[in-house]
């Protein structure tokens, strides 16, 4: 067999010039004058692409982890201000909530419907009740549901009652047009594994520079590695992480940034959008339809269920022997699949899976 495209929502097929870079990156020591070098470029971009304004009142510091990692060193920045509030709706927020209790935080858990995008006013609500809540912190993308949070809102009904407030923003930033300024957000996170299409391995934690003082004020962090703020304080004064990270890590994300910008990230965006509704339309004419309400559906990862006769795992060993690998939805649950084209995916890919799907769906 070739090679497996991935129509997954990260991690994700890479462009050609991820793979060059890691084969030859433009430096080999994180020491190096090169390498910072090239962290001084990829904060930069890593900004500008998400849509930053004012992309000098943010730092975008690089950490070596996935982005649940970037997600613990946000919460643990927060947890030196005092009680926490974690609203969700799906699966990758009850993991937010995992992390916290594990970690013994002092933080309140607000779980709403997992059928609809998280309401704002009920977060407001929880914050009105609770004034000794003193931040926030939530999932903008619940990727195992295909389904889009209203992060602006939500950070903004947070911002105007004085918390601090953070958000998940891992399958959400560089897919479709996120507002982290419009969000109010204090500290945010993004993945090298997902729609900028790097390689796995470096989390994105974007900190608002005047938020620093409050933060690094409130008291003394728990975490050690993990600790966002001296990271970033670090790597904006001396374009150095604090500690070794691996060097063809961020020469992947480099070159990510380098393909985005040549391709645009309009056109990365509208690609994405373009493609779900082709294969959606494939599927619908089987009689093969997605499990979310169209408004709530975001189509950069979407759930479609499958025909009776089928379960998740019969019907992914079939694409996959036929070359395709095509996620679950949400975990254990096998009636349905996922399909995510915010990788490197040509539409030469588009109409071979969908060729796929006809053989394995339509006997």
């Amino acid at each position: 067999m070739g090679e497996l495209i991935l129509f997954t929502p990260g991690p994700v097929r890479t462009p050609p010039l991820v793979a060059d870079y890691l084969k030859s990156p433009p430096c080999n020591y994180h020491r190096q004058d090169a390498f910072s070098q090239m962290l001084r470029e990829t904060e930069h971009d890593v900004k500008t692409l998400l849509g930053i304004r004012q992309p000098d009142d943010y730092i975008a510091a690089l950490l070596t982890a996935t982005g649940t990692g970037a997600n613990e060193g946000c919460m643990l920045a927060f947890e030196r201000l005092g009680k926490g509030l974690i609203p969700y709706n799906g699966w990758f927020g009850s993991r937010l909530a995992d992390q916290v209790k594990q970690n013994g935080m002092n933080v309140e858990i607000l779980e709403l419907p997992h059928d609809r995008p998280m309401d704002p006013a009920a977060v407001a609500a929880a914050l009105d009740k609770d004034p000794t809540i003193k931040w926030v912190f939530f999932v903008s993308h619940e990727t195992r549901a295909g389904m889009k949070n209203p992060m602006e809102a939500i950070g903004q009904v947070c911002h105007e009652r004085g918390r601090m407030v953070g958000a998940d923003m891992i399958s959400s930033a560089y897919a479709y047009p996120v507002d982290l300024e419009a969000a109010k957000l204090d500290l945010a996170t993004a993945s090298s594994a997902k729609a900028i299409m790097a390689a796995p391995g470096i989390g994105i934690v974007f900190v608002k520079k005047a938020s620093i003082a409050a933060l690094r004020g409130a008291g003394k962090p728990r975490g050690y590695y993990l600790d966002v703020v001296a990271e970033a304080e670090r790597q904006a004064a001396e374009s150095q992480p604090r500690f070794a990270q691996p060097v063809v890590l961020h020469a992947a994300l480099r070159a990510a940034c380098i393909h985005m910008k040549e391709v645009g990230i309009a056109n990365h965006m509208a690609r994405i959008q373009r493609q779900m509704a082709e294969l959606t339309a494939h599927l619908g004419a089987m009689g093969v339809h997605p499990i979310l309400d169209a408004a709530y559906r975001s189509n950069i990862a979407v759930n479609y269920r499958l025909p009776a006769g089928h379960t998740y795992k019969t019907f992914a060993k079939a694409m996959e022997s036929r070359g395709y690998f095509c996620l679950y939805g949400i975990p254990g649950d096998q009636t349905h699949f996922q399909l995510s084209t915010i990788g490197d995916i040509r539409d030469e890919h588009i109409a071979g899976v969908k060729r796929a799907l006809t053989e394995v769906l339509a006997r």
